[in-house]
């Protein structure tokens, strides 16, 4: 086994249940958590694994003390984000535009202590025919906050905006109604985002699972897995995954979700995703920014990171999760973002030279 995948089994076994009220016991060397803190610290996963192995012998250790830094870090963050979030609903609900928050707050809300999932952009849906007038409202507002603005939810779900809209549930932060998606909505654009994303971070993995055992009552199966056959497969895998790598409780779960095999390429590609340099200087440096500077961008280091997983390679040309070679699918991939990222290029000449 390699040292990047030992390094992922590692930070899975840290991670495993740490956001229950009493994690088990936490079973690894020193040496160990050296090995694997600055990869839960750069992922955001850190206070997750303080939970853990504040209630362990490593307590004491110098990375365990980084680890409880930075869990306190994220807690006041935590305070800052509610009345950022406040404060820019307000804005919008002025102007007449109610949108529906995902992501962030909207699952940290479902950890036991705010400080344990940490967030940073304001993630907000709004009615396409009002993204243009709550576009127009931020703009003009000046502020440091970081929005990120979808029209509808077409990035999530396939679902429209009127069908997930009507399902989406009203929520408080103090006195401030906040909207966010229904639960079998919600778990299904946790599962899509973390698979559209390469797996690359194991806190994604973690909402799924607290999503799952934070589940409803009378929480419907068959609403979360659609009737797409290809994507009923990523979400009953994303969830069996969460089950497998961090012990998510799946009592309850219909036998079709509990029992998913997974393809033999699924958990080495996610274990290895969770070396997070690679993907993070991925994720820093978009291809839509290195385009000014083509010899920079076509080195073959910068290649080698912006080639997709097998995960993203299969989500990026709506392939199935089956045995076959990944290969195919991440040159299709790649293929079809060439393809886009010519499409927008003119777009992207016209607004560098107004510039």
């Amino acid at each position: 086994m390699s040292q990047t995948l030992n390094k992922g089994s590692l930070i899975a076994q840290v991670l495993a249940g740490s956001w229950r009220q009493s994690p088990s016991p936490l079973e690894i060397s020193v040496e160990e958590l050296d090995a694997v803190a600055p990869s839960l610290l750069k992922s955001g996963a850190a206070a997750l694994a303080w939970k853990r192995v504040s209630q362990s012998e490593l307590r004491g250790s110098p990375a365990a003390l980084e680890l409880e830094q930075a869990y306190r870090l994220h807690a006041l963050q935590s305070a800052i984000h509610e009345r950022e979030i406040k404060d820019v609903l307000a804005l919008l609900g002025r102007a007449g535009i109610e949108p529906v928050l995902v992501k962030g707050w909207a699952v940290a809300r479902l950890y036991r202590e705010s400080g344990l999932r940490p967030y940073g952009d304001i993630d907000l849906c709004v009615n396409p025919e009002q993204f243009a007038a709550a576009k127009a409202v931020l703009s003009n507002e000046a502020n440091d906050r970081q929005v990120d603005l979808h029209r509808g939810f077409a990035k999530l779900d396939t679902r429209t905006w009127n069908e997930l809209y009507a399902r989406s549930q009203l929520l408080k932060i103090e006195d401030v109604e906040v909207r966010v998606l229904g639960p079998e909505d919600h778990l299904r654009a946790l599962c899509f985002h973390f698979l559209r994303e390469g797996a690359w971070r194991a806190l994604w993995l973690c909402d799924i699972a607290v999503a799952v055992e934070s589940r409803p009552a009378g929480f419907d199966w068959d609403l979360f897995m659609g009737r797409d056959a290809k994507r009923r497969e990523w979400f009953a895998c994303s969830i069996a995954l969460a089950h497998h790598l961090l012990k998510a409780d799946l009592d309850g779960a219909p036998e079709a979700i509990a029992k998913t095999r997974l393809p033999a390429w699924l958990v080495p590609a996610v274990l290895k995703a969770w070396e997070v340099r690679a993907m993070l200087r991925r994720h820093s440096t978009p291809m839509t920014n290195l385009w000014r500077h083509p010899a920079y961008a076509l080195r073959p280091k910068n290649l080698r990171t912006h080639w997709p997983n097998a995960i993203e390679g299969t989500i990026g040309v709506n392939g199935r999760f089956n045995e076959m070679p990944r290969l195919p699918f991440q040159i299709g991939n790649c293929a079809v973002r060439a393809m886009d990222f010519l499409r927008h290029l003119p777009s992207m000449l016209r607004a560098d030279s107004a510039n």
